[in-house]
């Protein structure tokens, strides 16, 4: 899992391969329980899958740019650069890989 910022957000997206782009902060408690939960979906992608984190309080030109409200958090999937699904609100890891599962191949086990 990457942290992310204003400076940085466009290159995280302009990678090759999958990309989940999460808006939070750590002063809503949905986006501090969500972070816990995320941190598990890391886990469970491995290499699958690149995860950027941007905190909408430190990141205010990102946010305004993508229109993100009070309604936090906010997942956006990116297949080579190209948004291809637009999640919200807490997900268990479970729910994060059935929600993306025409993107990810099942996880070894």
């Amino acid at each position: 899992m990457r942290y992310l910022n204003d400076a940085t957000v466009a290159e995280f997206l302009a990678g090759p391969r999958l990309r989940l782009l999460v808006f939070g902060t750590g002063t809503d408690l949905s986006s501090q329980v969500f972070g816990r939960q995320l941190t598990e979906f890391d886990d469970l992608t491995g290499t699958r899958m690149q995860i950027g984190v941007l905190d909408v309080e430190q990141s205010p030109e990102t946010t305004a740019e993508w229109g993100v409200g009070e309604t936090l958090p906010i997942q956006i999937l990116f297949q080579d650069g190209v948004m291809q699904q637009v999640l919200r609100g807490v997900r268990s890891p479970k729910a994060l890989w059935q929600a993306m599962n025409d993107y990810l191949e099942p996880p070894t086990v």
